[in-house]
């Protein structure tokens, strides 16, 4: 029986007032029923029969495996008991399993003093290209301030860099800061026992906060920042377009000091922008006088070619530093290469694999004695310019022309007028098969000249140029005017008067 008909029942017999047997015959019930219901004033489901689940016999296997592994997905358990010969369904697994889900914990807000607190996340922002891009997000737990950076990896030179900008940002440092057990901050642990990263412990003496890892599987004791993560990807991430990781940096610093830090905050209903500026900026340890060197460090010995390898990529240095022991320090931007304190070189860094970073000043002082090397380096220097500068490489090895006084020639015009001007002349050469550095450099006289531009300093072109003397406009002038003026010169010695003098045959006025 259920609920709605006991209660129905009731209703009849005690409102209605109608007799036991009408109410079976309305109803279509046995009288009996009618009779058992009306002796229940409250109303109890009736107990089914003890059946035999086909779950019983696996129970300890479940349990088994979920202290194994607390993980393990239904799925899998289903595939582990059927190995075993279960052979009911996985519905019945999963009822049961969430009987054994262990109850909801609650947490006790924490309240923190001024300056007190900060938690320090990665969040991963997808890609931009093909490049992977990822959140460095800095809290201040008592004023919900946000510092946030885009790095294009979590290596622990980006790690150590999120925190010194957002020190900086703050005008100072927390007095502690609250992780995960990220690699860059724990080597291992072991319950309690933490043994953190050397690196690690060196920047943190150095700005004297207390790093300070939260217990294992235990995010709740940095849910400030496990909130801010959430909050960057709706509100920043969710719905923009970023063409590079320059981009979204920008952007993300806009939007951080335009609406993150100035909107309302859910918890403390203030600005965190006001919050800390009154509170906590003042309670802030202040910033030692020189900032901490990020940098990773590592000792390198230069080849026979002045390269110095780091991770997969090879870097030059200036010649004379070849086959050397030098020290190399890197960051997210560049590699530097030092002798002893002296900073000999300093590239790009790479992140890709396998690639040669070479700058062609490092190899000038070898070039004049090694006039072979010098073919292929200069036109290496020529193909790094692009497809434009390869295209007209490949045309000029089908003329007679000498390619290694060509090669040079145009290395010449790159240092005299630049990358972009030299590139435009060897797109107009092309188009008309104008090769050779002569007409190169007559190309780039007529543009500039085009757009105004006086003429750099430098040695001037040996060779005539058409197009320069065929444009310069001269006054024209009437020839007569150069007759006219020998005629007046004749005409003023004529009529000149010799002056006297004591060999003057002139007679004398004796009077």
């Amino acid at each position: 029986m259920k609920i709605d008909t006991w209660a129905h029942i009731r209703h009849l017999y005690h409102v209605e007032k109608l007799p036991k047997k009408a109410i079976a015959r309305k109803l279509g019930l046995d009288p009996k029923t009618v009779r058992g219901a009306l002796k229940k004033e409250t109303f109890s489901p009736p107990v089914s029969p003890n059946r035999t689940s086909k779950l019983n016999p696996f129970k300890d296997k479940i349990q088994t495996l979920l202290e194994s592994y607390s993980n393990l997905s239904g799925v899998r358990i289903h595939e582990e008991i059927q190995a075993m010969g279960y052979s009911g369904g996985i519905s019945i697994l999963r009822d049961y399993l969430r009987t054994m889900k262990p109850p909801s914990r609650a947490f006790l807000p924490i309240q923190v003093l001024p300056a007190e607190e900060a938690q320090v996340d990665w969040a991963y922002a997808g890609r931009i290209s093909s490049q992977r891009v990822y959140c460095f997000l800095m809290t201040l737990s008592f004023s919900g301030m946000l510092y946030l950076e885009f790095f294009p990896s979590q290596r622990l030179e980006s790690f150590l860099m999120g925190h010194l900008h957002a020190f900086h940002y703050f005008g100072g440092v927390p007095k502690k800061i609250r992780y995960d057990n990220l690699a860059s901050v724990v080597l291992h642990r072991l319950g309690s026992i933490i043994q953190f990263h050397p690196r690690f412990l060196d920047f943190s003496g150095h700005y004297l906060f207390d790093p300070s890892p939260c217990n294992v599987k235990s995010p709740h004791e940095k849910g400030r920042v496990e909130r801010n993560v959430q909050y960057v990807k709706g509100n920043f991430l969710a719905g923009r377009t970023f063409l590079s990781l320059t981009d979204i940096n920008a952007q993300a610093l806009s939007w951080r000091d335009q609406v993150a830090n100035c909107r309302i905050h859910g918890s403390t209903k203030q600005k965190p922008i006001d919050l800390f500026l009154r509170e906590e900026k003042p309670r802030l340890i202040p910033l030692p006088p020189r900032d901490y060197d990020i940098r990773i460090t590592t000792p390198v010995k230069s080849t026979s070619q002045a390269l110095v390898q780091f991770e997969t990529n090879r870097y030059s240095v200036p010649s004379t530093y070849a086959s050397r022991m030098l020290t190399l320090k890197a960051d997210d931007q560049f590699v530097s290469i030092y002798d002893k304190d002296q900073l000999i070189a300093q590239h790009p860094r790479s992140f890709q694999k396998y690639q040669r970073i070479e700058d062609p000043s490092h190899y000038k002082g070898l070039l004049p004695s090694k006039p072979k090397a010098a073919y292929f380096k200069h036109r290496d220097a020529l193909f790094a310019l692009g497809e434009t500068a390869r295209r007209y490489v490949e045309a000029l090895a089908k003329t007679e022309l000498h390619p290694f006084y060509q090669f040079k020639k145009a290395i010449a015009l790159i240092d005299l007028y630049g990358k972009t001007e030299v590139l435009q002349a060897m797109d107009h050469a092309l188009r008309y098969n104008a090769l050779g550095h002569e007409y190169l450099q007559n190309i780039i006289l007529v543009n500039r000249r085009n757009r105004s531009c006086s003429t750099p300093p430098g040695s001037p072109c040996s060779k005539i140029n058409p197009d320069l003397i065929r444009s310069t406009w001269v006054e024209e002038r009437d020839p007569g005017l150069y007759d006219q003026h020998f005629q007046i010169e004749e005409n003023d010695d004529e009529d000149r008067i010799p002056e006297t003098g004591a060999d003057d045959p002139s007679p004398k006025d004796d009077g």
